[in-house]
């Protein structure tokens, strides 16, 4: 593999970038600004609203079937006992090629909102214009726990009898 081609074309930008034009002008160079990109969830592009991109959180979070209970913990309001249905969704959504959510809408109203999302099999909507609420319980936005063992039933792995 002839290598001279690429090393070429490198070296002349860097001479380039350097000011190697050998007429005695001195070549500026700026660098573009660093960019960064935050996804707090799978698929997710946050809104820049924070109250909404913890909404979104939440539910992606919650009903992702990778995500296993220690992660899901803070997004669902009481999850306590629920280790084993966690465990049967993640296998679950193994069989499904992965079990997501896309968010289309969410709406804040004061310390509840709502939002919309289709529900994904293997990344394909299956079962679209689905909706539910979030509730604002101690400073952050959480999934209630009907509607996680609702979607855990749904998904033949319901939560166990309180």
């Amino acid at each position: 593999m002839n290598k001279t081609g690429p090393m070429l074309a490198v070296m002349a930008l860097i001479l380039a970038a350097c000011g190697g034009s050998g007429n005695g002008e001195t070549a500026t160079t700026t660098a573009a600004p660093q960019t960064t990109t935050t996804t707090e969830a799978p698929g997710f592009v946050p809104s820049g609203d924070a109250d909404m991109d913890a909404v979104a959180t939440a539910y992606i979070v919650a009903f992702d079937s990778t995500t296993d209970y220690g992660t899901k913990l803070p997004y669902v309001e009481d999850l306590t006992g629920l280790e084993e249905t966690v465990a049967k969704y993640i296998e679950q959504g193994e069989t499904m090629g992965g079990v997501t959510i896309a968010i289309t809408s969410v709406t804040i109203n004061d310390d509840t909102a709502d939002i919309q999302y289709d529900l994904l099999f293997n990344n394909n909507p299956v079962y679209p214009d689905l909706s539910g609420t979030a509730l604002l319980i101690d400073g952050g936005w959480v999934v209630p726990r009907t509607e996680f063992c609702g979607m855990m039933s749904s998904a033949r792995v319901p939560c166990p009898a309180e």
